[in-house]
């Protein structure tokens, strides 16, 4: 299992503090809610705007059930090797109209480069998460008690097309969230409230 914690740190600064020993915090086992015990660490590749860095993942596992958690930074996902506000960086450029190469060429220095096919895959990755996550947002602010028409966001209702989608995804974020964008953006922040199979 995968949480995604608020470390308030960039990856060089988390690299940095939590190399040798893991975070001090305590973590409730989801399943049966016994506090977990730490039970060691992996490494992850992360590459940020200028460079590739290994940094530790830490285990907690629970010693009821047996289930594990691993806690990854809020600058990180499962499965992903670009950090998190460099991914945003792209989509949000693509929102704007740049193209693949420019976008590609924008986000990272020349020796963490990107191809412009995987920028591309990231908008179509985008573009398809976009309407669940939507739809989860928009129930999660119902549920929370508002009576605004959310459908009122929505830039074209009669004939919608994903990346319309996307644009409303864009307005109900901060309906959800209330806090102001992070430096490391604001998929980072949101990760840390979302389900797992929703992070962007």
């Amino acid at each position: 299992m995968i949480k995604v914690l608020s470390f308030q740190r960039s990856c060089k600064s988390y690299f940095r503090i939590y190399k040798d020993r893991s975070p001090n915090v305590e973590i409730c086992c989801d399943t049966c809610n016994r506090k977990m015990h730490k039970h060691g660490r992996y490494y992850r590749s992360v590459t940020t705007k200028q460079e590739t860095i290994e940094i530790p993942v830490y285990r907690w596992l629970c010693p009821s059930c047996r289930t594990t958690v691993s806690l990854l930074p809020d600058f990180l996902v499962p499965w992903a090797r670009i950090a998190t506000y460099l991914r945003e960086a792209a989509v949000i450029r693509k929102m704007r109209g740049f193209s693949y190469g420019i976008i590609a060429q924008e986000i990272t220095a020349l020796r963490t480069r990107v191809s412009r096919c995987t920028v591309k895959r990231w908008w179509k990755l985008h573009l398809c998460k976009a309407s669940k996550l939507s739809l989860w947002l928009a129930k999660q602010l119902v549920l929370s008690g508002c009576t605004e028409d959310l459908l009122l966001h929505y830039p074209n209702v009669v004939n919608a097309d994903p990346t319309e989608t996307v644009r409303w995804l864009q307005k109900l974020i901060p309906l959800y969230s209330r806090k102001p964008t992070t430096v490391r953006g604001t998929w980072s922040f949101l990760h840390t409230l979302l389900p797992v199979k929703h992070l962007l």
